[in-house]
Order: structure tokens, then sequence, then C-alpha cells
């Protein structure tokens, strides 16, 4: 049961991966963005494959289950995530009105 869960995991890791290279490659990634992903793949992998390392460090810091690290890790990173996301929005945002503005100027000058 447990092996087939892993290769389940590896398999998916690596169609993740593919697909974060395919929108690299298309730019709609950038460098930190496309570092960022195949790191957090990456780690899963290597959770999947080893889970007797996630769950001697959930051990180490007082985490009972290791579902309950994951978890807490995963909350971390959408945190991270929702935050560049709202960061880049604000910056979009900030781009259009400025472009609106522009062309109305433009627009009643004409």
């Amino acid at each position: 049961m447990i092996l087939g869960l892993q290769i389940t995991g590896i398999l998916f890791s690596l169609a993740m991966i593919y697909f974060a290279l395919l929108h690299y490659k298309k730019d709609n990634l950038n460098s930190l963005e496309i570092a960022s992903w195949i790191t957090i793949w990456v780690l899963v992998i290597l959770i999947v494959i080893f889970p007797e390392i996630v769950r001697a460090y959930a051990a180490s810091i007082a985490v009972s289950r290791v579902l309950d690290l994951l978890i807490g890790g995963a909350f971390i990173v959408i945190f991270i995530m929702v935050g560049s996301a709202y960061i880049r929005v604000n910056k979009l945002e900030k781009k259009l009105e400025d472009l609106v503005r522009k062309l109305a100027i433009k627009d009643k000058k004409a």
C-alpha cells in the first residue's frame, strides 16, 4: 500500500516539475519562481521516498504526528504564495490605473 502511494507521489511531483518547466519556457514563470517550484517538488519527492527523516524531525520539534508537521508547512507555503500574489495584484492594479488615466487624458486632449 505504501509503495503504491510513494510511486503515485513521485509521479505526481515529476509531473508538476514538468508543468512548471513548461510554464517557465513560455515565460509565465521567472527564475525565482521556477527555482521555488522545483525545490518544493523535489522536497516532496524526498519526503515521499524517505518518510523516516520527516518522522525524526517531527519528533525533534515535539510535533506528535507527521501529518500535523506537513499541514503546518503547507500553510506556511500557502501564506507566502498568497502574500506574493497579493503584492503582484496590487502592482498590476496600479499599472492599470495609471494606464487608464493616461489614456483618458490623451482622449480628452484629442
